[in-house]
């Protein structure tokens, strides 16, 4: 098996969401990986009955935790101040995840030197694989317009590649793509 390809029209994290959703219309647990600015820590809380979200950053935690506030979703999730190559370090050994985000590069209108890295990425895919339910769907946005951005997105397209025996996995392309444009993969179990 190798990695299927398939377009849309739309935005690239509205792609994420609607195949999530098509796959995990309930989710038990969720992980947002990357937490960022809370957008995807926000959708998983509307649909998932726990999420545990993770960022290295402060301000993502600030930001995430207003705007869950704001929605009335806080009850719902854990926010974890830490690097999603230690996921493991924070999530019940005993559990099965059911969606893990990541949405990977750096933190929107903030310092663009603190990006993801390579390393710990590979390091968090491995863990999120090991926690993954029968029916777990695994969402990677990757960013290869930006410094480290492209290499990481090689390495990850490397990853998914070796995953194929056991996974479906597809790269979803948006139709108005550039070389520097964002790139969506979703890794499903078989």
């Amino acid at each position: 098996m190798m990695i299927s390809t398939r377009f849309t029209q739309h935005s690239l994290v509205t792609e994420a969401h609607k195949t999530i959703r098509c796959y995990q219309t309930n989710p038990n647990i969720s992980v947002d990986a990357t937490m960022g600015n809370g957008h995807d820590t926000d959708f998983l809380t509307r649909h998932s009955k726990t999420v545990y979200a993770f960022d290295i950053q402060e301000a993502a935690l600030l930001s995430t935790e207003q705007r869950l506030q704001k929605n009335n979703r806080l009850d719902k999730v854990t926010l974890i101040h830490a690097g999603h190559e230690l996921m493991n370090k924070h999530l019940p050994a005993s559990v099965t995840i059911d969606v893990f985000m990541f949405n990977l590069g750096y933190l929107p209108h903030s310092d663009e030197a603190i990006i993801t890295k390579t390393k710990s990425t590979l390091k968090a895919l491995e863990i999120a694989i090991n926690y993954l339910s029968h029916t777990g769907i695994i969402s990677i946005m990757a960013y290869p317009g930006h410094a480290g951005g492209r290499s990481e997105m090689d390495a990850i397209i490397n990853w998914l590649n070796s995953q194929t025996a056991n996974y479906v996995i597809t790269h979803i392309h948006s139709m108005q793509e550039t070389q520097d444009s964002p790139r969506l993969f979703t890794l499903l179990k078989l």
